[in-house]
């Protein structure tokens, strides 16, 4: 995962970007380029064009 100078995050998956939006409170300091693990209920997921 990468942060993006806005404050947003980037995680790339096979060479394909994922975006994310982050909630409050942001992420600390020396996180980029970390491993993450993503856990999140389904219906709190958007995949745009495609429905979930």
């Amino acid at each position: 995962m990468s942060l993006t100078e806005d404050g947003g995050a980037v995680l790339d998956v096979g060479g394909t970007l994922i975006l994310f939006d982050l909630a409050d409170p942001p992420l600390p300091d020396g996180v980029s380029g970390a491993w993450v693990e993503v856990c999140v209920a389904q219906e709190h997921v958007t995949v745009w064009p495609y429905d979930v």
